[in-house]
């Protein structure tokens, strides 16, 4: 047998049913990992979908939803499920008997499972006292109403900044960059601040991004400073190193924390524990994918990989000879900026550090990949571009 291939040991040979697979979640995690799981395995398994919503919302996008240069598509998960031939239940996983091996629901119904996987997310918390926390499209009015302000903040400054434990900065570059580009359109006086506690502009892409960014802010007018921040108040931004930066207005990224269930060890703030496979450490035949897990960079694309291994995983454990690669952290992402779209990329090591510099491009002003969204999942991706959105 070819290298790399694993094939079913005893212990996982195929029974006469189909191997029974519960997927909790219904974000670019829990779809990535239906698609896949179908593509690998065909009718070995029996997958059931358990989501409190119908609808899979692009959320990347809506950084750009205030300045009308981009939109926050939805796609419809009946239709998924429909196409992978999985079952789909609307309610909430609230508790989990790994013994048992059985689901209770918010609804107060029970549902049993060969193996689990929880792809939940994580919960927005505003933690900047005094700012406005932008989440997603939810609060793009926010910010829209910052931009209609700005002709009365003449010669005021206006922060974006990240309170601490936050990994993920680049809605934040985002929207201080195009902040920045209409405060240049109307010819005001109004400065514009970017507060992370990154060394250096968007760290995780390593020095070759890093270097392009910072010209990018330099030339957009965009002051950096490194730092925490901590509560707003008297027009002033207070830092955790009790620095304080004067700030008509604060516009903050929220801190993630994990969605607890019962029966699932988790860390102080939520998130849950998984090997390399992406399994649950400390309770059999449970998986968790996604922004719920401890791997510090919270971004769909990286989400979408790790469920991809925990689909090669279970379609091996159904019977199926397939592939296991080597677990791999591959950040692509589109950065929306005023002159038009930059692609970034780097792989990430086991800590979410940037690996050296390979061959490929880092960033580019050319899709790097395809389709050239703002994430990229093997299997959901060419899905997405295959479907329209549905109305909103």
């Amino acid at each position: 047998m070819a290298a790399g291939v694993l094939a079913p040991t005893v212990g996982s040979m195929p029974s006469t049913r189909p191997l029974r697979i519960v997927v909790a979640g219904g974000g670019f995690a829990a779809a990535e990992l239906i698609l896949a799981l179908r593509a690998l395995a065909e009718d070995r398994v029996a997958i059931e979908q358990i989501t409190p919503s119908t609808e899979l919302a692009f959320r990347p996008a809506a950084t750009g939803t205030p300045f009308e240069v981009s939109r926050v598509d939805r796609y419809d998960l009946t239709s998924l499920a429909r196409e992978a031939g999985a079952r789909l239940r609307t309610d909430t996983v609230e508790a989990v008997a790994p013994r048992a091996r059985r689901l209770r629901l918010r609804s107060g119904g029970a549902v049993e499972y060969d193996a689990l996987v929880l792809a939940l997310g994580a919960r927005a918390r505003a933690a900047i006292s005094g700012a406005v926390t932008f989440r997603d499209q939810r609060d793009g009015h926010l910010v829209a109403r910052l931009i209609e302000e700005l002709d009365l903040l003449e010669g005021r400054r206006v922060v974006f900044a990240a309170p601490s434990g936050v990994s993920w900065t680049l809605p934040l570059y985002e929207l201080a960059l195009l902040t920045a580009a209409e405060i240049e359109r109307r010819d005001l006086a109004v400065e514009t601040t970017l507060i992370t506690p990154e060394a250096a502009p968007l760290q995780v892409f390593g020095p070759g991004v890093s270097d392009r960014i910072e010209a990018l802010l330099a030339t957009s007018g965009v002051r950096r400073l490194r730092g925490v921040a901590h509560s707003v108040g008297r027009r002033r931004l207070t830092l955790t190193s009790g620095e304080a930066v004067h700030a008509a207005r604060v516009i903050a990224v929220p801190r993630l924390v994990g969605r607890r269930v019962a029966g699932v060890p988790a860390d102080w703030n939520g998130f849950v524990a998984t090997d390399h496979h992406g399994r649950v450490q400390g309770v059999p035949d449970v998986f968790a994918a996604g922004d719920m897990t401890q791997f510090r960079i919270k971004q769909g694309g990286l989400a979408t990989q790790q469920a991809d291994v925990i689909a090669a995983v279970l379609a091996a454990r159904s019977g199926a000879e397939v592939e296991i690669a080597p677990v791999r952290h591959v950040l692509r992402t589109r950065l929306l900026v005023p002159d038009g779209p930059l692609y970034l990329w780097v792989e990430l090591d086991g800590e979410g550090r940037p690996l050296p510099v390979t061959e490929a491009p880092q960033i580019s002003e050319e899709p790097l990949w395809w389709p050239a969204a703002k994430l990229f999942g093997r299997y959901l991706s060419p899905w997405m571009a295959a479907h329209e959105p549905v109305a909103a």
